[in-house]
């Protein structure tokens, strides 16, 4: 079996692509899993990215590469290069915007779900985790997390530029990269939706100042919502009062339609449509109509902020190091299965002395030493027999140094034999 990685992501394909394979998800999944020579599989399916991870066999992973389609463009990393790229992604080295740590609870879900379905293995198991230690070591020992950088965080920033540049609001250095946070408490904000990034954008909303925020969702999960975050709730989907609608429902059909965004224009100015779902809650066109710019997250790609060379460098060292460790940590689970080989010997020869005991009552205590007795006998019998059958052999130095290291002990050496050759001079009795 070995660690596979298949992925379709932000920096081969558009978002639309990603989403295509995400609509298919939970087929694709039941497929892979049926396939022979797989046995664990972990799915990760994120706003820009659908990474399948497996343990599983050549031909099983080549099989599950084609379920996943050729209308997309698919990666495939194995062993080491595979492990690399999933410390990377929780990390969030690999992300659209590098370093943001949204990823690392979409990661912890992924894997929760995979566990609640049974379709975890010990090597994913290992793998993840250690990536998710990793995540954690890089968020307290570089500046990735403390910058606040996330795909919210980008979108709301471009989406501040555009309301700076109406007059709607200003400050003073517009070349950012984060909107200062009294910049937002003259905005209207209305969000629209509780999926995935709402929580998100309401903390990303309240450290730019944002003072009225209001939630509408069609689910009827708004009012909950709002309650929970501190927020006002809109009754209603009101287009007429917000400045700012950052959306992020995701339900695979659009909320918004061009009709709609129209129609609202006629009593209103300038209006801002933040598009946060992978599957749009907007349709595309409405970003044609005038005095209304959308931002998605394909317009989030194109203007993510370059991340600080030494944080990169620092990130991928500390990944370079928990490769290193989780290495290690699998080479020693290859003796695995000798492990359980002797575990079972001795536990047979345990059941043997149980079984000679008496189903119930009290144990006479000297059959209690026989019985320990002769299980310490029957256990140190084979080592017994291999030392003996090393030193006949010539190898009863080679047999002790290994000795020493199975038992964690310092043993005797072995004594010299007994027909040894001498070193006295034999007596020469050819003379008679």
């Amino acid at each position: 079996m070995s660690f596979v990685v298949l992925t379709a992501n932000h920096h081969d394909l558009e978002i639309s692509d990603v989403e295509s394979l995400a609509q298919r998800g939970a087929r694709i999944k039941r497929d892979i899993l049926g396939c022979e020579g797989i046995s664990g599989a972990v799915v990760l399916s994120t706003c820009n990215r659908y990474d399948v991870y497996l343990e599983a066999e050549e031909h099983a992973a080549r099989k599950a590469m084609e379920l996943l389609g050729s209308e997309v463009e698919i990666t495939a990393f194995t062993g080491i290069d595979a492990a690399r790229h999933v410390f990377e992604v929780a990390s969030g080295l690999d992300s659209m915007v590098v370093g943001e740590r949204e990823i690392v609870g979409q990661f912890r879900r992924a894997l929760a779900e995979a566990r609640e379905e049974g379709t975890t293995s010990p090597l994913l198991e290992q793998t993840l985790q250690g990536a998710l230690r990793t995540s954690r070591e890089i968020a307290a020992k570089t500046d990735f997390s403390r910058a606040g950088r996330s795909i919210v965080g980008v979108a709301l920033d471009l989406a501040g530029n555009v309301a700076c540049e109406r007059g709607q609001y200003h400050w003073d250095d517009i070349g950012g990269p984060t909107v200062p946070a009294t910049d937002w408490s003259g905005v209207n904000v209305l969000l629209v939706g509780t999926g995935a990034y709402a929580g998100a954008t309401v903390a990303a909303l309240e450290e730019r100042g944002a003072e009225e925020v209001r939630v509408w969702s069609k689910s009827g999960r708004g009012r909950q919502f709002a309650a929970d975050h501190g927020i006002s709730f809109s009754p209603e989907l009101d287009l007429a009062w917000p400045d700012v609608i950052v959306l992020c429902r995701g339900t695979g059909s659009p909320v918004l339609t061009v009709d709609a965004v129209r129609k609202a224009k006629k009593t209103r100015g300038p209006l801002t449509l933040v598009d946060l779902a992978r599957s749009r809650d907007v349709e595309s066109a409405a970003g044609d109509l005038e005095d209304v710019t959308l931002i998605d997250l394909e317009t989030v790609r194109r203007h993510v902020p370059a991340a600080a060379a030494g944080d990169v460098e620092s990130a991928q060292r500390l990944i370079a190091e928990g490769l290193e460790k989780l290495d290690g940590d699998l080479l020693g689970r290859t003796m695995d299965p000798l492990i359980v080989a002797v575990r079972n010997m001795y536990a047979t020869e345990l059941e043997k002395e149980l079984s000679r005991m008496p189903a119930a009552g009290d144990v006479p205590a000297e059959h209690a030493v026989r019985a320990l007795q002769r299980l310490a006998a029957a256990i140190a019998y084979h080592p017994t027999r291999a030392a003996q059958q090393a030193a006949q052999s010539g190898r009863g130095h080679q047999f002790h140094e290994a000795a020493e290291l199975v038992f964690g002990m310092a043993l005797p050496e072995p004594t010299d034999p007994v027909l040894a050759p001498s070193a006295c001079p034999r007596k020469d009795n050819s003379n008679g």
